[in-house]
């Protein structure tokens, strides 16, 4: 039996870069896509950090304070803005201040932060007891 071999030294075809062009599209665009998911996902978690300092800072303020100073009941305080990659995320924090049980020399503070990302919204909470000395 005799082997018939083709030559072709034409090079590549027309069809054949279209279709490897299609395909490092394809491979490109999903890329991509997870660099956002990742970018996005980055840009969450920087403002859930921020929004854990915010509550850590407010709370050491508080717990420093004097016991007597610090009044019962919810508070809505001003809102702190951050900024991250060039926008600004404003934070609203929220301060509850509740008596524990029938002891007057126990409180309990709950500070709270809600901010917005891409439509959702999130909160930060820390609880803590601060007992008069």
């Amino acid at each position: 039996m005799e082997r018939i071999a083709l030559h072709n030294n034409r090079g590549v075809s027309l069809i054949e870069v279209l279709i490897s062009l299609l395909i490092l599209m394809v491979v490109s665009l999903a890329t991509m896509r997870m660099a956002l998911v990742g970018m996005s996902t980055n840009l969450q978690n920087s403002m859930r950090d921020e929004a854990v300092n915010v509550v850590e800072l407010r709370m050491n303020e508080l717990r420093n304070k004097k016991f007597d100073l610090i009044s019962l009941g919810t508070v809505t305080e001003t809102d702190i803005s951050r900024t991250f990659r060039g926008a600004s995320v404003p934070y609203k924090p929220k301060l509850k201040v509740d008596q524990v049980g029938a002891d007057t020399s126990t409180k309990q503070i709950t500070m709270s932060v809600d901010w917005t990302y891409k439509g959702t919204n999130y909160t930060h909470s820390a609880t803590t007891i601060v007992r008069k000395q």
